[in-house]
């Protein structure tokens, strides 16, 4: 019965990734078929700050839109008897808005923006995020040793392809074989300890509202109006959100894709600059809450774990789902500088971890290495090369 119910969980990512990566080709191909009619090929197109402010709303479109679809998920899926823990584990290291963002700009052909929101993502999990959670709260913690050895070792599966110059679809697929069979191990790892590491406390907080446990019973915030709370109780409202919250995502990750491509073209910046910093700290101030929230609460392997388990999507499932959209060709500064800036900061982190204490001297110097390789972004890697 176990087994069975872990079955219904994957069935239901996978069923979510499919619903995505379908309305993205929809878009994607009304973008072609104006594109035939038109000059220009495009619906909508801005630049200067019109496409900094296009970026923005884009962004808080898709970043709520991703709230709502946690919350309509898990509420879906525990209709269905999934295992809450099963769900906690699964979802503790996806990024839904990395991925619709991902997947966005590589259908608008900019594969390269979404590489580098995965690198810089991966980066900035330990300059940005550890290192201000550490900032705001230093934490002792015990994390297991093959734990943090995963960590250390993941940016090892990006090498290949880096080496090799280009990513395809079909290594792409391996990329997100890996992360099924490493997140399995998690799955299987976390079910026999006496406490956990992989639980996205975000799940956790809208399991409890769903069991009653948490805000009013339908686990909503108390500014939400009455007949919308009382729509909550009919049987077909959360998968119904389920679908509006796909839409907002539809809608945000291509109104952000839309702002990007205007950037770009506005400041002939590279796509892997804008990745690895302006859209990186734009989508990574959510997952700054969700590391300071559990370590003020005190459940720190928690926090660890959200890091550790973010970090391992990035370079595997995050990689291989941009990958399939196209292939991505890698500039030379993402082999030489980004790729082994990424390990720096991940045995750096992973060293201090497995000292047992993050203190603000460690999250001060972390956050000093972000800053420092922000700037070399900004100063040797934003324009793109002058052909003659």
């Amino acid at each position: 019965m176990r087994f069975a119910k872990r079955q219904l969980g994957v069935v239901l990512v996978a069923l979510l990734l499919l619903s995505a990566v379908g309305a993205g080709l929809v878009t994607a191909q009304e973008d072609d078929e104006a594109g035939e009619a038109g000059e220009e090929g495009e619906l909508l197109e801005v630049s200067g700050f019109a496409a900094v402010a296009t970026l923005l709303v884009g962004s808080l479109i898709l970043l709520a839109s991703i709230e709502l679809l946690i919350h309509a998920l898990i509420r879906t899926a525990l209709r269905f008897g999934v295992s809450a823990f099963v769900l906690a584990v699964i979802f503790s290291g996806w990024e839904f808005d990395n991925v619709a963002f991902g997947l966005f700009t590589g259908f608008a052909e900019m594969q390269n923006v979404a590489f580098g929101l995965a690198i810089g993502n991966a980066v900035s999990i330990f300059g940005m995020t550890l290192a201000l959670g550490a900032l705001a709260v230093p934490f002792v913690v015990d994390v297991p040793k093959d734990y943090l050895l995963m960590m250390i070792a993941s940016p090892i599966l990006l090498i290949p392809p880096l080496l090799s110059g280009s990513l395809t679809p079909a290594l792409s697929v391996m990329f997100i074989f890996v992360y099924v069979m490493i997140f399995g191990y998690i799955l299987w790892r976390e079910s026999r300890m006496d406490r956990t590491f992989m639980e996205s406390d975000e799940v956790k907080e809208v399991i409890a509202a769903a069991d009653g446990q948490g805000e009013a019973a339908a686990g909503l915030p108390s500014y939400v109006p009455g007949p919308v709370r009382r729509l909550t109780e009919f049987k077909w409202f959360w998968p119904a959100m389920l679908l509006v919250g796909i839409g907002g995502i539809v809608v945000g990750a291509e109104g952000a894709a839309t702002g990007v491509e205007g950037i770009q073209g506005t400041w002939n910046l590279t796509g892997t600059f804008i990745g690895v910093t302006l859209v990186t700290v734009l989508l990574t101030l959510d997952d700054l809450l969700l590391i300071i929230e559990p370590l003020r609460l005190g459940y720190y392997d928690i926090a660890v774990g959200g890091v550790i388990g973010s970090l391992l999507f990035f370079v595997t499932a995050n990689v291989g789902i941009i990958g399939l959209v196209g292939t991505i060709h890698f500039r030379w500064e993402t082999v030489f500088f980004h790729l082994p800036s990424l390990f720096v900061f991940a045995g750096l982190s992973g060293y201090f971890l497995w000292k047992g204490e993050v203190d603000r001297r460690h999250g001060a110097l972390l956050f000093g290495m972000y800053i420092i390789y922000l700037l070399i972004n900004i100063r040797y890697f934003a324009t793109l090369p002058v052909e003659g």
